[in-house]
């Protein structure tokens, strides 16, 4: 092995490290998400994206998912890659809200913080959230939309335990699978500042 391919295999040791956390944390569900990328990748690009192997696409898009900034000027410039289907509103377990958030929709809706949010494992979490209380089914809107938690605002990302914005990897969500196949696109892109 050349000394240059040991100093590029030492530093993405880190890299690979993050990928591998990231694989045991969510497994399979993890690889779903991968997936769901490379097919979109594949349908839209597939010049660049058709022949290449699955393993080596695969391994790209999870390099570029854990290294690529999720910023909030990239989520809102894609934002119209929601499809406003309620995925994340009917199939989460439970939504985790601020304090801020807890006491400010309690008092626009005019009710008791007890009623409405349980404090538990030191959070907030909105009560009978499976699906969310204030999800409509019948049309898959929200019923506070105006005055909805942070933690929905800014889905699909949440903060981790260092207060970074991270992608959930969930491949049911359009939007979340769109934005990761923009990241591996501005990868890509020589013209793009680094």
């Amino acid at each position: 092995m050349s000394p240059e391919n040991k100093a590029s295999e030492f530093n993405l040791a880190p890299v690979l490290a993050l990928i591998e956390q990231k694989r045991k944390r969510h497994g399979e569900k993890y690889q779903r998400f991968i997936g769901a990328v490379a097919a979109l990748l594949r349908a839209k690009f597939p010049e660049a994206f058709g022949k290449m192997p699955d393993d080596r696409l695969s391994e790209m898009i999870a390099f570029v998912d854990v290294v690529g900034e999720d910023s909030k000027a990239m989520m809102k410039r894609l934002k119209e890659g929601c499809a406003g289907c309620g995925w994340c509103c009917s199939q989460t377990s439970g939504i985790i809200v601020s304090a801020e958030d807890a006491e400010r929709i309690s008092r626009e809706l005019k009710q008791k913080k007890a009623d409405l949010f349980v404090f538990r494992e030191g959070v907030w979490w909105i009560k009978d959230a499976h699906p969310c209380r204030w999800w409509n089914p019948r049309n898959g809107r929200c019923r506070i939309y105006n005055i909805r938690p942070q933690t929905c605002r800014n889905w699909p990302t949440i903060d981790n335990h260092d207060g970074v914005a991270c992608l959930q990897p969930v491949a049911e969500c359009a939007y979340a699978v769109r934005v990761t196949a923009v990241k591996v696109l501005d990868m890509l892109d020589p013209a793009k500042p680094r």
